[in-house]
């Protein structure tokens, strides 16, 4: 892929995640043992990227991880599990539009421990996404609605947090605590998780959850990113948003309310103003 330009392979990358709560809808499995599978293939994806990454390095530096990646993980693998869960209980359109409150939310968190300056500019694009938010809420009716939307808030925190901590642990390497977390993931909810009567089709699609959606676009976009600014980087990422209940609806025929969708405009179109309005930082 080396003579692929870096903004094709985030679009790549940005396609790939789209999927998310697609393969939530092929499969019959239950929420553990659905985290379980995607975590297992999903890590040992990521796993081999670094290591053909990392050939020259020691074998055992795989799985030395230092304080900082530990905690980095920790906050991916409550992130995912919020993320897997949420479509489970309301349409993948909620879950994505939510997704797209993460500047914010990242902003927001940065105030308190980063201490950011706080800005007037940053303050209303802060007011223009929850105004999206009540907005998309209010576009749902169905009590599994109110809680996919809720695990879908609590995702974005987590990886919101993510992101602070990434700041707090400049020295840690963010690929090995994606695998980590994966393979964390996959220990948390093994207890739980169905282990007889799957069918063949589950493995099928659950081992091919963690190749595209993870291994794939972990994979294209570690490619793409050193190729393009972060900010050609973020706003392509964001194509991912509006697509995945584009998939939804031209796969499963699943529906969204026009409040869902005027709520989700107004979130993913601040998101995209205020990443370019922020672009020194």
């Amino acid at each position: 892929m080396r003579n692929i330009s870096g903004p094709l392979l985030i679009l790549i990358a940005a396609l790939s995640w789209s999927t998310a709560g697609l393969f939530t809808r092929l499969v019959t499995t239950d929420i553990p043992t659905t985290l379980l599978w995607r975590s297992i293939t999903g890590g040992i994806c990521v796993l081999l990227i670094y290591y053909a990454m990392n050939q020259k390095k020691p074998l055992r530096d795989l799985f030395v991880f230092s304080f900082g990646e530990f905690w980095i993980a920790g906050l991916t693998t409550a992130g995912m599990i919020c993320f897997i869960s949420s479509f489970f209980f309301t349409t993948i359109a909620n879950v994505s539009f939510v997704y797209g409150t993460m500047p914010l939310v990242t902003y927001f968190l940065s105030l308190i421990f980063l201490r950011e300056k706080i800005s007037a500019f940053s303050i209303a694009c802060c007011v223009a996404s929850t105004l999206g938010m009540v907005i998309m809420t209010l576009g749902n009716a169905a009590l599994n609605d109110y809680l996919g939307i809720a695990l879908a808030l609590g995702m974005t925190f987590f990886m919101a947090a993510l992101t602070v901590a990434t700041k707090f642990f400049p020295n840690a390497d963010t690929t090995k605590a994606t695998y980590l977390s994966a393979f964390l993931g996959a220990l948390a909810v093994a207890p739980f998780a169905t282990h007889t009567l799957l069918l063949t089709s589950d493995y099928v699609w659950l081992g091919l959850y963690g190749f595209v959606n993870v291994g794939l676009g972990f994979g294209v976009y570690l490619m793409g990113v050193s190729r393009v600014s972060a900010l050609a980087a973020a706003l392509i990422g964001l194509i991912e948003i509006p697509l995945a209940p584009v998939w939804a609806w031209m796969l499963f025929a699943e529906k969204t309310s026009g409040l869902v969708l005027i709520g989700g405009s107004i979130i993913t179109t601040t998101a995209i103003v205020y990443i370019i309005g922020t672009r020194k930082n």
